[in-house]
């Protein structure tokens, strides 16, 4: 059942980017459709039971459009004043107990707040290399982005991975080398 949907998406998907309905773009989107999902065959369901609890997914919307407000005013107060306050660098910052799907909605939640891009994402340990404008105290960028890794999680995590994530202390560096 999940292939068939899958064919019908991608067909979909295919007539809506040639934007015009027709026989032949309904045979070619089936052609591809079938051929993606030859080559790129659906995964079966991770060990992770991801599920969407719409009140948290609203209150991690709601907590990263402020973060995405507040970080826009500290560029905008850089950009606008003569004095230079970026203090600029790396920091590493371990996803322990982190699915793919977590780790890149972390990892864009990141990079879409203005004064912090993900760079790199290494695997054993997972570790996010973020890059922030204004670097002042490493520990507070590790518990901040530890707080947006909870909400996602919250949002669109396993039960299983709050509970791993709520019971183990946040790891630092040193753990995880």
């Amino acid at each position: 059942m999940t292939r068939v949907v899958l064919v019908v998406w991608l067909t979909l998907l295919w007539v809506v980017l040639w934007r015009e309905v027709s026989l032949a773009n309904l045979a070619s989107g089936l052609a591809i459709a079938a051929v993606v999902l030859l080559v790129f065959p659906p995964r079966q369901a991770e060990e992770h039971d991801h599920r969407v609890r719409p009140l948290r997914l609203l209150a991690f919307l709601a907590y990263f459009g402020w973060q995405v407000l507040v970080s826009n005013l500290v560029v905008a107060r850089e950009i606008v004043t003569r004095r230079d306050r970026i203090s600029s660098g790396i920091v590493a910052v371990p996803m322990a107990f982190c699915s793919d799907l977590v780790i890149t909605v972390v990892a864009n939640a990141i990079t879409l707040t203005p004064g912090t891009l993900t760079v790199e994402l290494r695997r054993d340990p997972t570790t996010l290399y973020v890059h922030v404008l204004h670097l002042s105290d490493l520990d507070q960028v590790r518990r901040d982005i530890r707080t947006l890794q909870r909400k996602v999680v919250r949002a669109i995590g396993s039960a299983h991975a709050l509970a791993l994530l709520d019971a183990s202390p946040l790891p630092t560096v040193e753990d995880t080398s």
